[in-house]
């Protein structure tokens, strides 16, 4: 099969085998015959692409440790894996003396852990299988509280990753030099090597490799922007002056530029290629200083696209040979709708989670598995007009914001474009068309899915919180002011923060409604006489806000009736019903005999998440 070919197949994996969450060893999901969707195409894409240095950036638990892991176990020499070889077969065993031939040696590597995937097609990228050294690095786990251990966290991987390497405990080698050769011997007993020593090892073991393979190896970085993201939130929280040298956040950086810079800059001879993986692209000016052979690929860009996340296509297939077919239209409406590059994704940990625990229905599976520190304390920081723009997209509308492909962390909190660059590279919102603005991309900004959206609603409702001190007064202060339409905006943000599909499934689903709005008006207990289904004029209004003080004339009378429409279409006309019902049954006579100022009539409808207010004056 030609590579054209196989860039257009799908393929599954076992496609009755387990599919375990969290498993991000390539060879151990290939040997256990678990069930998986083939990325191995990525290897062709990467082989066929010019640059030096790779950066993609992708939400969390979207298949970037694991595709790592899977170049990890392409490119590396097979030598020490023979685990991962059909043993018995003639092709295997090679003659009677044990040798093989070259056509034997390939074909065997095709028995491995590349098989049956489609990469395994492509005779050219096959001819790259198992021929380079690979240095492979995840800082995912480094999210310490101080700058020494996550000095010392960091450290500890680089030596694990010398480890891994035994060929190169040996330094008397043609071509390294002689400081070479101390500041290695340093670096091999750690207490003596000092942290200029520690920022240029990997410079050194990619050196130290090529002379010893006589090939350049492949570099893999997993999560490379974590330390930097815990270095920056702690720093914050501590009030440390960035720009500080002994600011946790500085320290940081400085060590990230040094071990990053010597080893993707100036080291042509010494690098075949390397390939780094995070949530948010930091800008050059932090980290990247004058490495001029990056390529950045984030979620806009339509190289990589398809790689990570499970696509359409492969879901369908998915479903349909592990026959859940009937599954797939929920599975859509929960786990679907990123926009990455030119593609819609699945989310992937979301996925394997909602097949593993069928029966049970969809729920929430991404939400609790990262931290939202960052966009916490972007939050914190927000306008009032972002938070208007919170509100629509949490109503299910979009909104157009400018977006940035990389931030300099320093100047987070004066950029205005940071937030929502923060939430869509971390995948809170999605972009569903760009366009060039002032101030990088002009993007139009939605919620993805279901799953999300109740992510996004539990942050928003903390942030809401933490801004007015409760999002509530706010809502009430703007009811008082007789802002109604500023009271509905509240309204049904809070409705979508708070009141769960479930709790709304009863049949007398009114009454969930009435509880809730009765609830919030705890809150005016102070200044007025909350009454709830008590009779007056004609009737029994739902609920009457009657002035404590009759005499305060800021206090407006309120009365409230409420309907359940059938249909988000028949909101408005069911607000206008119930409206009607104020004036027909004469709910405002309560107020005749000391008449406030003014009295309010709202009838407001709902319908699922989603509530229309009508009013009048009399």
């Amino acid at each position: 099969m030609n590579p054209s070919a196989a860039k257009q197949s799908v393929n599954i994996v076992n496609p009755q085998g387990l599919m375990p969450r969290g498993v991000s060893d390539f060879a151990e999901l290939v040997k256990q015959q678990h069930c998986f969707v083939d990325k191995s195409l990525l290897i062709q894409e990467l082989l066929g692409y010019g640059d030096k240095v790779v950066l993609i950036t992708r939400p969390r638990r979207f298949g970037k440790t694991i595709n790592l892991s899977m170049l990890h176990a392409f490119f590396a020499p097979q030598e020490g894996h023979n685990g991962h070889w059909q043993q018995g077969s003639a092709v295997a065993q090679g003659d009677s003396k044990g040798n093989r031939s070259s056509q034997q040696r390939t074909q065997c590597q095709r028995t491995d852990l590349f098989g049956n995937l489609l990469i395994a097609q492509d005779e050219q990228a096959m001819q790259h299988h198992g021929k380079y050294p690979v240095i492979a690095l995840t800082f995912k786990n480094v999210k310490k509280m101080t700058w020494q251990d996550a000095y010392m966290s960091l450290r500890s991987l680089i030596s694990q990753e010398i480890d891994r390497h035994p060929e190169c405990k040996q330094f008397e080698i043609d071509g390294f030099g002689d400081e070479e050769r101390r500041q290695w011997r340093r670096i091999l007993s750690p207490d003596d090597a000092t942290q200029n020593d520690w920022e240029n090892a990997l410079q050194l073991l990619c050196k130290l490799l090529t002379l010893h393979h006589k090939k350049p190896p492949w570099l893999l970085l997993d999560e490379y922007d974590t330390p930097i993201h815990a270095a920056y939130v702690r720093s914050q929280k501590n009030r440390e002056d960035l720009d500080a040298a002994d600011s946790y956040y500085d320290q940081a950086i400085s060590f990230m530029r040094g071990l990053l810079g010597t080893a993707l800059k100036g080291n042509d001879s010494y690098l075949h290629k390397a390939v780094i993986t995070g949530i948010l692209r930091v800008a050059k000016e932090d980290i990247f200083s004058d490495l001029n052979n990056l390529g950045v690929y984030g979620v806009m860009d339509w190289k990589f696209d398809r790689h990570f996340g499970f696509t359409n296509a492969e879901v369908q297939q998915l479903f349909q040979q592990r026959q859940i077919g009937n599954h797939l239209q929920q599975a859509q409406h929960w786990y679907n709708g990123y926009q990455l590059g030119r593609r819609t994704i699945y989310n992937p940990w979301s996925i394997v989670s909602f097949i593993s625990n069928l029966p049970q229905p969809a729920q929430e599976y991404w939400v609790n598995t990262g931290s939202t520190s960052l966009i916490e304390h972007l939050l914190e920081t927000s306008s009032k007009t972002d938070q208007q723009a919170i509100e629509t997209l949490l109503l299910g509308d979009t909104v157009q914001r400018d977006v940035a492909d990389n931030l300099p962390l320093r100047e987070l909190k004066s950029l205005g474009q940071a937030l929502w660059s923060v939430l869509l590279t971390s995948g809170y919102v999605t972009a569903q068309n760009t366009t060039v603005g002032v101030l990088g991309k002009l993007a139009t900004l939605r919620i993805p899915n279901q799953e999300v959206r109740i992510a996004f609603q539990r942050l928003a409702l903390q942030w809401f919180n933490d801004v007015d001190d409760n999002c509530c007064p706010t809502m009430l202060q703007t009811l008082l002011a007789g802002d109604i339409d500023g009271f509905a905006r509240h309204l049904n943000t809070l409705i979508a923060c708070t009141l769960s599909f479930f709790d709304l499934a009863i049949p007398q689903s009114e009454r969930s409604y009435h509880m809730f709005i009765l609830g919030l008006l705890s809150h005016l207990s102070g200044n007025y006489k909350v009454r709830s289904n008590r009779e007056s004029g004609r009737g029994r209004p739902d609920l009457l806000l009657i002035p404590v003080d009759m005499q305060n004339r800021q206090h407006p009378g309120i009365v409230m009736e409420f309907k359940i429409a059938d249909s988000e279409d028949q909101l408005q006309q069911s607000a206008q019903t119930a409206l009607e019902q104020i004036e027909q049954k004469k709910y405002a006579a309560e107020f005749q005999d000391h008449p406030p100022a003014k009295v309010l009539k709202l009838g407001i409808a709902f319908c699922n998440k989603k509530a229309v207010v009508k009013t009048g004056t009399l």
